[in-house]
């Protein structure tokens, strides 16, 4: 298992992911990796919690959101957590099975505000939760005062 880098309180995860047995894998790791997780099945699920100013804890440090989604897309749902009052300023990973061109990528990137996109399958487990780590201590030292 990897050290954990980031000090503080436990580290969190918002998944949005519709594909059960790539949420069961992604919640396998987080498990292992002992971060708390907060899950959605689609948009719609994701959506109703972002309607909420103060969602109940624990609150997410990183969302991995699917981009195709039923209800709100992927990007839609990045957006929507940029635009939330408590948080806008989590790490926020999209990602995707499909072959995006660099533009549509960078399209993508820019109407969500998400920090990266992967592509399915997965990265190794290592690769995942270094790049998390890396979001989430970018986005921690960027609003830090």
């Amino acid at each position: 298992m990897p050290d954990h880098d980031i000090p503080h309180k436990p580290v969190t995860w918002m998944i949005v992911e519709d594909d059960a047995a790539i949420r069961n894998v992604i919640l396998t790791m987080c498990e292992l990796w002992e971060f708390q997780t907060v899950v959605f099945e689609d948009g719609f699920q994701a959506m109703e919690y972002l309607r909420d100013e103060n969602p109940p804890p624990p609150l997410p440090d990183i969302a991995l959101i699917d981009i195709r989604i039923p209800g709100p897309a992927g990007h839609e749902i990045g957006a929507m957590i940029r635009e939330h009052p408590v948080l806008k300023n989590i790490g926020v990973i999209l990602m995707t099975a499909y072959e995006l061109p660099g533009s549509e990528e960078e399209r993508y990137l820019a109407m969500s505000g998400a920090d990266h996109l992967i592509y399915k399958p997965l990265p190794a487990m290592d690769e995942l939760f270094n790049l998390s780590n890396e979001v989430i201590a970018k986005r921690r030292a960027k609003n830090t005062p």
